[in-house]
């Protein structure tokens, strides 16, 4: 009797839930599910509207020239370059700064206030910002390089397409830092202060402390971070639109393959190919998404194994 009744109890509340979050999955249905069912349909077609509104089928003939496209190999290349250093620096980053910041010291508050300043700034205004302070003639990066006597001429940051895509990796983990420090800082936060006080008593070092204690704790907010990190590198937009004017140059420096797929949509106007080439980043993105769970997964086994 008594098994039934937990029985129905426990239908009564997932009945309960399913029905709170069926507004939300509705909504997110209706706002998503649209738009990226209509983009799969357009891949399957020859959607380009410079040629008129006929759309013949094509098959599979976009994700073809998708993954024979010299442009397209062009812009992964750029976007690999980019989601590395931005992806694991960043993170590697935000985890040494998150740590500084768990310690106590004098002007700690003040120092994690300042830290949510970049978080707050708008994205556009963030480009902004960049392009004005890397402005090959009038910005303040190259009247600081002149005044400690690094370089006589001025650096054109903006013009050459290496320099552009690291200022374009330089503004972005600018941008997202904080958030990534707040995350880890909350998973440090989450440490028992007993484990660090027998690690202390045993004679851990600090590294052997941060490897052996630190890392393992912080693993799920690291793998959050890393994901998180890795969608966005993968479909970064605004910055690059800000500070190369809409281009993606120069040289299409900063081309990365979300930045090619709104050029070949609203520039070409290739509707089919565009929606073939977003459909391809999705894919993308969650195969980066799996491939982060997979590591950390295999990682959690084995010292569960070692234990």
């Amino acid at each position: 009797m008594g098994a039934n009744l937990a029985e129905r109890s426990r239908r009564l509340d997932l009945r309960f839930g399913l029905m709170m979050i069926a507004p939300a999955v509705l909504i997110i249905a209706m706002l998503l599910g649209y738009p990226m069912g209509y983009a799969v349909f357009m891949s399957f077609h020859e959607w380009n509207d410079k040629l008129g509104m006929d759309h013949p089928f094509v098959g599979l003939d976009n994700y073809g020239q998708l993954l024979s496209d010299p442009a397209v190999h062009r812009a992964m290349e750029r976007t690999a370059y980019f989601s590395i250093i931005t992806v694991l620096g960043g993170v590697a980053l935000a985890v040494g700064i998150a740590v500084l910041l768990n310690r106590e010291f004098r002007g700690r508050t003040l120092a994690r206030v300042l830290l949510l300043v970049p978080w707050a700034v708008p994205p556009v205004v963030n480009g902004i910002m960049w392009k004005l302070i890397f402005d090959g003639s009038t910005g303040i990066a190259n009247t600081i390089l002149r005044g400690l006597g690094l370089t006589d001429e001025n650096v054109q940051w903006l013009s050459d397409p290496t320099l552009a895509m690291n200022v374009l990796i330089f503004a972005e983990t600018w941008k997202l830092l904080p958030f990534l420090c707040l995350l880890m800082l909350a998973a440090l936060q989450g440490i028992p202060s007993n484990l660090y006080r027998a690690a202390a008593i045993d004679g851990a070092g600090p590294w052997r402390t941060f490897w052996r204690i630190t890392l393992p704790n912080i693993r799920g907010a690291l793998m959050f971070a890393l994901i998180v990190q890795s969608m966005w590198s993968l479909k970064v937009f605004d910055t690059i639109y800000v500070l190369t004017g809409g281009s993606g140059g120069p040289a299409e420096g900063t081309t990365t393959i979300n930045f090619l797929a709104y050029l070949v949509n609203f520039s070409n106007l290739d509707r089919g190919y565009g929606s073939a080439m977003a459909v391809g980043i999705m894919i993308l993105v969650l195969v980066v998404a799996v491939f982060w769970i997979v590591i950390f997964g295999g990682f959690s086994r084995r010292r569960r194994a070692d234990a």
